[in-house]
């Protein structure tokens, strides 16, 4: 296994990427990733991962080059014991859990949900239109209501 300061090193070279792009990438100062690279000392938390991950996997630069920019962080109010999305009670776990789903899955695209949303989808349920979290965010992102069926 290759010592941090080269990991680093061979990880900058793989994606040809400098020290400062790695430091935006990670979230820290180019001084700090200099003091990896040159041996001073060793990252730690969060980056140790990141740094783990980034040496094994070509997608995670990716996505850590699509999400760079951000500032906010992305979360939806839920609740697994009491079946709400953003206070809005679904019938079922099953129900629940595709919203869920469907939701989430499509915020790392940029989707921001709003609770209007996810009423349309918990009423599409209760009408008994089982949708797969996939039509739900098809009809949400055309502006067609999902209460139409």
């Amino acid at each position: 296994m290759d010592s941090i300061p080269v990991t680093i090193k061979n990880i900058r070279q793989h994606y040809r990427i400098s020290q400062e792009k790695l430091a935006t990438l990670l979230n820290t100062s180019v001084r700090t990733v200099q003091h990896w690279e040159q041996g001073d000392y060793e990252p730690s938390g969060t980056a140790v991962r990141l740094i783990q991950i980034l040496s094994m996997n070509d997608d995670i630069f990716a996505e850590l080059e699509r999400i760079k920019g951000r500032v906010t962080l992305m979360y939806l109010k839920h609740n697994d014991q009491k079946l709400t999305i953003m206070d809005v009670p679904f019938r079922n776990r099953q129900e629940y859990q595709a919203t869920l789903d469907g939701f989430i899955n499509n915020m790392y695209e940029g989707f921001e949900p709003t609770v209007t949303d996810v009423k349309m989808a918990q009423e599409a349920n209760e009408r008994g239109y089982a949708m797969t979290p996939e039509e739900i965010l098809a009809r949400l992102r055309s502006g067609n209501s999902v209460t139409n069926e």
